[in-house]
């Protein structure tokens, strides 16, 4: 009787043992969770289909998935300084000192500054193929701006502090000698701030029969999309002018960052945002590698017979 209660007493304790440990909160109970990086991008690279392209590349060979949000450069930078990001790839180099002067940028091992650059393109103003402001026939860009500005063509701008408006508006300054948004002078009726992504913004200039900057592949995407030609009625006018290179870098959030409040601007507690240094590293390496690089480079060939990123030696 004493070896049976025994022999019980020992049953018990393992069952509760068993129990224990199935209940402890501490003992996992399902697959680890997928490593993800958090990138805040331009509409550009998003839209023009780039990011898609390279994903199952990316996610095969390091086996991490990306989460990606796309903005004008100004609105994806931010994110960042929201803490809503661990890296960012967006093209307004003004915009990105500013980011790395206010301690949000860090050095990833290996390179020589927070800033990565590492592809390019350029930056095209379509219009109406008739071109009534005879933008086509311009010395330059700069002389095309003027032209549409003399003869008041609509004009449409991303008017959203993007990488895209900010090199809209130098163009501007240097043609016309504007310092300012053209959006805030009532002298301008002509110019349409939109305040729109690049498709929204090439949607409407197809629409009113207006002129646009914008950068080449997300045009040569919407003219040769799966759907057929959505901007039927606009054609590239000017292009592959110094003035209108568009130089795209990625950038490592760093973790220590003075994070802000994305509704009152204030100050985050220390602590409260949580940035994956190993996951931007991890993506700024495999954008540099030789698989990347290859396949930027190859990209748009097949589609429109020519690559729409160049990458940098």
């Amino acid at each position: 009787m004493k070896k049976f209660t025994a022999f019980a007493l020992v049953l018990l304790l393992v069952l509760s043992l068993v129990t224990f440990v199935a209940c402890d909160p501490e003992t996992p109970d399902t697959p680890d969770a997928p490593k993800v990086v958090r990138i805040s991008t331009t509409t550009s690279v998003n839209d023009s289909g780039l990011m898609a392209y390279l994903q199952p590349y990316f996610e095969a060979q390091t086996g991490y998935k990306w989460e990606i949000s796309s903005a004008g450069t100004g609105a994806a930078i931010n994110s960042a300084k929201y803490g809503n990001a661990d890296v960012i790839l967006v093209h307004s180099k003004s915009q990105e000192e500013a980011f790395v002067s206010a301690g949000f940028g860090r050095k990833v091992e290996g390179y020589d500054a927070e800033r990565v650059s590492f592809m390019y393109n350029y930056f095209v103003l379509v219009g109406p193929t008739a071109d009534p402001a005879g933008a086509s026939d311009a010395e330059g860009v700069k002389a095309a701006f003027s032209a549409i500005a003399t003869g008041e063509h609509t004009f449409i701008s991303r008017g959203d502090k993007s990488g895209t408006h900010t090199a809209e508006l130098k163009l501007w300054d240097a043609s016309l000698g504007l310092t300012n948004d053209p959006a805030t002078s009532a002298t301008y009726t002509w110019y349409v701030s939109a305040g729109q992504g690049m498709g929204a913004c090439l949607t409407m200039a197809n629409e009113q029969g207006g002129y646009c900057l914008t950068d080449k592949a997300t045009f040569l995407s919407y003219k040769n999309h799966a759907d057929g030609d959505k901007l039927p009625g606009l054609s590239i006018l000017f292009e592959q002018d110094d003035a209108m290179k568009n130089t795209y870098s990625m950038i490592a959030v760093n973790p220590d960052a003075p994070f802000v409040d994305s509704v009152t601007g204030e100050a985050l507690p220390a602590g409260t945002v949580t940035i994956d240094t190993t996951a931007a590293d991890v993506f700024i390496n495999w954008m540099n590698s030789e698989t990347a690089r290859t396949l930027i480079a190859q990209y748009g060939i097949e589609q429109y017979g020519a690559s729409l990123f160049t990458v940098i030696e």
